[in-house]
């Protein structure tokens, strides 16, 4: 199928490290197969210690990003934070459930036509 590259082609770029001078940006389709590649690889799995996990992400940089694009958003579209935030949570929970599904779906299709 032809998105398996969007699972394939992005991997390498998580292991770079911080301090490497800045590229170009890159086009927005590269990108957009960049993040699903990611939001893909990195399903979480379970944790014991809730608390922690949650005190650990929301003082990454990571995390720290999303909140900068939620002010962003919220600027941008002229409503307030906790709406662009709303938003910004159901695109990425869309989008993980539909990555599921489908990498569910490739897998079934795999199993029941092993040939392919």
């Amino acid at each position: 199928m032809q998105n398996r590259s969007y699972v394939s082609q992005a991997t390498s770029t998580s292991t770079k490290p911080a301090f490497t001078a800045a590229k170009p940006a890159i086009a927005q389709d590269q990108l957009v197969r960049i993040f699903n590649t990611a939001l893909v690889s990195t399903q979480a799995g379970k944790k014991r210690d809730f608390s922690s996990e949650l005190c650990a992400l929301t003082e990454s940089s990571s995390f720290k990003a999303i909140l900068s694009a939620v002010r962003h958003l919220s600027r941008v579209q002229g409503v307030s934070e906790q709406r662009a935030a709303e938003d910004i949570i159901q695109t990425f929970r869309k989008m993980d459930e539909i990555w599921e599904e489908y990498v569910a779906k490739e897998g079934l299709d795999k199993i029941r036509n092993p040939r392919r």
